[in-house]
């Protein structure tokens, strides 16, 4: 008789490319995480991230707000029926993996102690300011501009009310740097800290262990 647990189930909010479902979908393949990647949900229609989920056969869905609005629904039902898209996958773990739209505090309090938020940048950012593509470009401007020495990529914890920071990755930037290098090593941080964090989150008990 088999006892060991099932995979932990989880959901990624994507947009964009979709780098960070493949970063986690490697850590799984890799046996660095039991889990599974059980939805992969975008609100970006032209985006490479939805047809990245399909070809790795996750179930790939588009949240689209403009398709809300267009009929004069507002952005609190547009966030309203994601989460019970979201519910309706049986999730372990929420990943907020790019996710530029923002969430009402009944999302954020119904799956507070099951979400986490991965970010790059030069500092703790606020889980409500839009996330964007080019990161790295804002951070290597900055850098040249003297406003900053390095780069961080953190995992986050967002909460009703406040932002809780579960593990963090400092990255140095080198006077030599292009941005190709400095994505490379900003990519490379982000799967290690993806990989490492997220199997202690998934590990144990039911919902990760955030509180």
């Amino acid at each position: 008789m088999n006892n060991y647990p099932p995979p932990k189930r989880i959901v990624m909010l994507i947009a964009g490319t979709g780098k960070l479902l493949d970063a986690v979908g490697q850590a799984i393949r890799q046996h660095h995480l039991d889990a599974l990647i059980v939805a992969a949900i975008s609100h970006d229609r032209w985006g490479y991230g939805l047809l990245r989920a399909e070809r790795e056969g996750i179930p790939a869905i588009l949240h689209d707000l403009a398709d809300y609005r267009a009929t004069g629904r507002s952005d609190s039902v547009y966030s309203d029926d994601l989460l019970t898209e979201v519910e309706g996958h049986r999730p372990d773990l929420v990943m907020l993996a790019g996710w530029h739209h923002p969430l009402t505090e009944a999302f954020y309090a119904h799956f507070a102690q099951r979400l986490v938020a991965l970010q790059s940048g030069p500092a703790l950012l606020s889980h409500r300011s839009p996330h964007t593509e080019n990161v790295v470009s804002r951070l290597y401007e900055a850098f040249r501009a003297g406003l900053i020495t390095e780069a961080s990529v953190s995992l986050q914890q967002p909460l009703p009310t406040q932002l809780r920071l579960v593990a963090e990755s400092r990255i140095p930037i080198y006077q030599t740097d292009r941005p190709v290098d400095l994505e490379d090593r900003l990519q490379r941080a982000e799967q290690d800290l993806l990989a490492n964090t997220l199997h202690l989150l998934l590990r144990g008990n039911n919902h990760p262990p955030l509180s």
